[in-house]
């Protein structure tokens, strides 16, 4: 027997009990006192945080990582996607700065199965993806990461199950406490401060019987985003007008077409948001013996984001004046024909080469999020016999998010050209001030209210023998049964090309003559300024019936039959619905086994899934060219209804060894089937159609899509140097099929028949690989020397390849996996005595493809990112202390491009963001 290895049989107690409940995974300690109940240490301090979080990935047959709060309302960051990316492995997806989503191990947020004490969540994306944004890392003690599969997680994890664990009243100390946070907020782009408040109460009886636990935390925000942005590249027939803005009497003949790679738009954005959210939780314990415990939570999240977004862009159409472009046949350059040069070139326009000038387009795009989320449930385990546990668990969420779905569109028609250039930092040179409210135009309005809702319903019963039969050391057992559908409503306008072509003036008054924040910090050639202007004044203004007869087509327009409210009001009368019903029953057996020097689990699960897809929306009839502008006027039919049905099973085997190869040496071996199911709002019915002549677009959802699949393989070795310190490496490959990706394939459709139409939608893709490396380490430098007392640091590093076999046809061959970054790593430097902490966190990763794209257009990319963060506390006394949090202390920035850097498609900058606090402990 090696010396001070953990007793296999306690162990082997610890996790049968914490499987079963809730799959909340191994607590911080294994010792069990005679009330047979699992104590968990408090922890405290920056040590104490990595060291509960060391012993839960000890303990663990499978590859596990952890993140644990230092004390009550002290989670290491402001937001828990911002604690998991020190995770090896583990990256995240900001929304303006903050974060959202995750992937892990290359492998996008909807790939990853998060829970809630155990529990599946509803989303408010209308999907399967976890919004780690509307909770609150005050309300969190514990985040585990489960690398490997094992027969009782759930079934939908492909990168990983993910378990955030809330306080339980029950294992904490004796009597009343209470903590509060006060912070202020300061965004440096938009220069406001916002407060932040949270508390938490806990209470246990001196039996620790009963106990209650509660939390609430507000947090108000407000940001600013600036934007430079390119919609798309596009392989496409260009017209090349040869000659320069000033030229005249050109013909067809002065015309060249060429195929060529040409951006879509370009222009400046600013975003203002306001971000308030509230969480309430509550936790209610109570054991009426020493065999049966009862558990209750609830939980309550609201998160209102409102975003005001203005932009000034040019659209690109394919013919443009004096085109250059490199060696690959991409374009670098070109100048934007104004109305002197249509004027002064009637040739052109005869020809139909040239028919009218280009635009500079003020858009205002809708943004704002409602979203609120509860959830309760209730849990009961009983301990049956010495070697016998049950445990039952239901519970219930419902997520609803409503948010108005602007794109409207008003525009200038300059007399001068434009000149653009494109490369890794792109500029314009506009022939005409932007910032001239008198030469305003109406163009296209698209006017629409959406609202998702997710309903889950879900209830399990579990079970777990003990035994001591040789290496046979006892059966965890279980089936489950899950209800989910989520609907989406969607009320819209047919305004869209009632006043498109820019043909009908505007007041001056609706504008405003606005700062146009400058992405790039300096250069890039940003106009000073620009118009912002109300959407819902510049409709109204377009709905009054006085304007009717400037409309495209002023005799439907005028009829009140088919707009009784006017052109611009949504029609509630003939919503747009689609909605996925899932049912989900699954069971699965796990063994546990161990050795002298060696312990696993061999387990199966099976799950059955039936769905219906569903949707009722108008059928597009035909499809005209509007006589003003290049879009189409489109004519609908009256609404349909349709349904699909969908249904699948699996069998998912999983296997985990460990050996241990010294007292403080680990060797992990894990083999496993996983699957990820489609996510649910990815398999609507609906339809939807857009672009303009020459770029006609279509999209909506798949309702056949099938589970993408994975077979697993790992390896990790850990050595653990203290309760502290230790290192690890570990290497893993994935075999995948049917893999879940957005693809866009060219099409024809009867409404557009002298179009070719770009569809854009999720399909199952082809086989491929992922396979990579993992290394970690962490290291307080207490015992080397007197003058490094204090400091220490934690570090990680994340390797991944894949490899994707596709079609051609289903998008560019070289596009890797989406969400997978080949290199990520994080270091973080701290420093802690009994007054005073201090640390200092750099995350990176490297590019990664956000979407494949397909036909005739390129891929997306992100470029690589790095972010610098930094916190300080200090210990006015036991119970007070102050706090500064700084996110993005150097203020990086997020780039992105087509297949390569000169082919410029996003920068985003959201600044940096502070937070000062006071957190009291009573």
């Amino acid at each position: 027997m090696i010396k001070n290895r953990i007793s296999k049989t306690v162990l082997a107690t610890v996790i049968a009990e914490l499987c079963i409940t809730g799959y909340a995974g191994a607590q911080t300690t294994a010792a069990q006192p005679a009330g047979g109940e699992v104590q968990q240490v408090v922890v405290s301090g920056i040590r104490a945080s990595l060291s509960s979080s060391l012993m839960t990935k000890r303990l663990q047959d499978g590859v596990v990582d952890a993140v644990s709060a230092e004390d009550a309302g002290k989670f290491p960051d402001t937001n828990i996607a911002e604690s998991l990316q020190r995770v090896t492995g583990v990256q995240i997806q900001r929304n303006n700065g903050e974060g959202r989503y995750i992937s892990v191990r290359g492998l996008g947020p909807e790939f990853n199965n998060v829970l809630i004490n155990g529990r599946t969540m509803t989303s408010d994306t209308g999907g399967r993806e976890f919004s780690f944004d509307v909770l609150s890392s005050d309300l969190i003690s514990k985040a585990i990461v489960y690398k490997t599969s094992q027969a009782f997680l759930p079934e939908g994890g492909i990168g990983s199950t993910v378990d955030i664990q809330t306080a339980r009243p029950l294992s904490g100390k004796v009597g009343s406490s209470t903590v509060v946070n006060v912070s202020d907020s300061w965004d440096s782009n938009s220069r406001k401060n916002t407060p932040n408040l949270s508390a938490l109460y806990s209470y246990a009886n001196a039996e620790k019987n009963f106990g209650v636990a509660g939390s609430l935390s507000y947090t108000d925000r407000a940001s600013r985003q600036y934007k430079a942005l390119n919609d798309a590249w596009n392989l496409l027939d260009v017209k090349t007008i040869n000659g320069n803005l000033n030229s005249k009497g050109l013909t067809a003949a002065d015309v060249t077409t060429k195929k060529l790679l040409m951006p879509q738009s370009y222009g400046f954005q600013n975003e203002d948001e306001s971000r308030k959210r509230l969480v309430a939780n509550t936790t209610v314990q109570y054991n009426p013996s020493r065999d049966w415990k009862i558990t209750a939570d609830a939980l309550y999240s609201r998160l209102n984001q409102r975003n005001k977004v203005i932009a000034i862009s040019d659209w690109m159409n394919p013919t443009q004046l004096n085109v250059k472009a490199d060696a690959n046949g991409q374009v670098t350059g070109f100048d934007r024909p104004g109305s002197n040069f249509v004027a002064n070139n009637p040739g052109l326009a005869a020809a139909g080469i040239l028919t009218e000038a280009n635009s500079n387009d003020m858009i205002v795009k809708g943004g704002d999020r409602l979203s609120t989320t509860l959830a309760y449930g209730l849990n009961s385990k009983w301990n049956l016999s010495p070697d016998w546990k049950l445990e039952a668990d239901l519970s219930s969420s419902r997520t609803a998010i409503g948010y108005p779905d602007l794109w409207i569109v008003a525009g200038m028609v300059p007399k001068n050209g434009d000149v653009l250039t494109f490369g890794s930092t792109p500029t314009v040179t506009f022939g005409d001030g932007i910032a001239d409210p008198s030469a305003v135009r109406a163009h296209a309005v698209g006017n629409t209210i959406a609202s998702n809702h997710d309903d889950l319903h879900e209830g399990r019963l579990n079970a777990s023998w003990s035994t001591d039969m040789g290496w046979f050391k006892g059966l965890q057992m279980g089936t489950a049964y899950s209800q989910r559908k989520v609907e989406h409503i969607q009320w819209s306008s047919d305004s869209w090309n009632a006043f498109s072509g820019y043909h009908v003036s505007l007041p001056s008054s609706l504008f405003t003559v606005t700062p146009l924040g400058n992405p790039f910090g300096s250069g890039g050639g940003v106009p000073a300024n620009f118009l912002s202007f109300d959407p819902y004044d510049y409709m109204a203004y377009l709905n009054q019936p006085s304007l009717i007869p400037q409309s495209n087509d002023p005799a439907h327009y005028a009829d009140k039959s088919v707009f009784p409210n006017g052109p611009m009001a949504i029609d509630y009368t003939k919503p747009s619905l689609w909605a996925v019903r899932e049912k989900v029953a699954n069971a699965f057996v796990q063994s546990r086994w161990e050795g002298e020097g060696w312990s696993g689990d061999l387990g199966l699960r099976y799950m059955r899934v039936k769905s219906q897809s569903s949707g009722t929306s108008r059928i597009l009839l035909s499809a005209v060219q509007s006589p003003n502008d290049t879009t189409y006027i489109q004519n609908w039919g009256p609404m349909q209804t349709n349904s699909v049905d969908n249904s699948y099973n699996a069998w998912l085997p999983s296997a985990n060894l460990k050996f241990d190869l010294t007292s403080d040496m680990l060797l992990r071996f894990g083999a496993s089937k996983t699957l990820t199911r489609p996510t649910l709002n990815q398999m609507g019915v609906s339809n939807s159609y857009g672009g303009r002549t020459g770029y006609v677009t279509s999209g909506g959802g798949n309702p056949y899509l099938k589970p993408m699949r994975s077979n697993n393989f790992d390896v990790s070795y850990e050595w653990y140097l203290s309760k502290t310190n230790y290192v690890s490496a570990a290497l893993f490959t994935k075999k995948v099929s049917d893999f879940l990706e957005t693809s866009l394939q060219d099409t024809k459709l009867p409404q557009y028949p002298n179009e070719i139409v770009h569809d854009t939608r999720v399909r199952n893709g082809q086989k491929g690989t992922i396979k990579g490396a993992e290394l970690a380490g962490q290291f307080a430098f207490d015992k080397i020397h007197p003058l490094l007392e204090g400091f220490g640091v934690t570090a990680n590093y994340t390797y991944v390849d894949a490899e994707a076999n596709r079609d051609t046809s289903e998008g560019p061959v070289a596009c890797g996996y989406p969400g997978l970054s080949r290199q990520s790593y994080n270091a973080s430097l701290f420093f802690e005595n009994s007054k005073f902490q201090a640390r200092a966190s750099y995350n990176w990763r490297n590019h990664f493809s956000i979407d494949c794209g397909g036909g005739s257009t390129l891929p997306r990319n992100r470029a690589a990112y790095g972010q610098t963060d930094a916190s300080l506390r200090y210990n006015l006394t036991q119970q007070l202390s102050l706090y500064l949090d700084a996110i993005n202390l150097t203020n990086a920035k997020v780039h992105e491009y087509a297949n390569n850097d000169s082919q410029f498609l996003t920068l985003e900058n959201d600044g940096r963001r502070i937070n000062l606090g006071l957190r009291m402990q009573f």
